[in-house]
């Protein structure tokens, strides 16, 4: 995989807040001569590309070795020249396959965490870099007054504009998506779940309310899913 230098990143803070289905927990990669490395780790779900299988709709396969992109949100693959590429015409693949780890397009990219075959819990993660602040006295960053939302399309970005005194803050999202027997997606809100399983709406309620159920946390989410599967 091609990479381009230059910046050493290490964590110096960290926080997590969360709303309804969505998590979002927001860090600091400071500037420096390795920062590059670790801003790729959390752009990259595995530490290093997997050997992966696409299995598209009309039958074909493509295997490579590939990983989930963060900062894209979509699975890459290197191709014969060594080039990282994006999956394209991704209406029309059907599941992709990294070692035990499933993706679909729905059309977001879909990362499966359980199918119990009721129901089906998914989550899309993205990375977005929010700020770039600049080190301060006593080594305290400050911002540099303007949040940045970069829509890179591809990695390999010049990452020598990120200035040795400069640090990046760093937003990490998760959406959780709820699938039923009919194949019907949507976002796992309390919501969205009485309004699919109207006749249900009561065990549901009871159950949410419970076990004190946070749609913004996984293993509440999976505890959910195990539930609405036996509906």
């Amino acid at each position: 995989m091609k990479r381009n230098s230059i910046i050493t990143a290490c964590m110096i803070l960290f926080c997590a807040t969360a709303t309804a289905q969505t998590s979002t927990q927001r860090l600091y990669i400071k500037g420096g001569s390795n920062a590059r490395d670790n801003f790729m780790k959390e752009v990259f779900k595995y530490p290093s590309f997997e050997p992966g299988i696409v299995e598209y709709k009309n039958g074909q396969r493509y295997k490579s070795n590939m990983n989930y992109n963060k900062l894209l949100g979509t699975v890459q693959f290197i191709d014969e020249e060594g080039d990282t590429l994006s999956i394209a015409n991704e209406e029309s693949v059907k599941i992709i396959n990294i070692g035990t780890d499933v993706f679909i397009y729905a059309p977001n990219c879909l990362l499966a965490l359980k199918n119990t075959g009721k129901t089906s819990l998914y989550k899309n993660e993205m990375v977005r870099i929010a700020d770039k602040l600049k080190t301060g006295g006593y080594g305290i960053p400050n911002s540099t007054g303007t949040i940045q939302s970069y829509d890179i399309i591809d990695t390999r970005v010049n990452f020598n504009k990120i200035e040795i005194n400069e640090s990046l803050l760093v937003s990490k999202v998760s959406t959780y998506y709820l699938e039923n027997e009919k194949g019907e997606l949507f976002e796992a809100s309390k919501k969205n779940v009485l309004d699919m399983y109207p006749k249900q709406e009561q065990a549901i309620r009871s159950f949410i309310k419970s076990n004190n159920l946070d749609f913004s946390k996984e293993e509440h989410l999976l505890e959910l899913t195990d539930f609405l599967s036996k509906l």
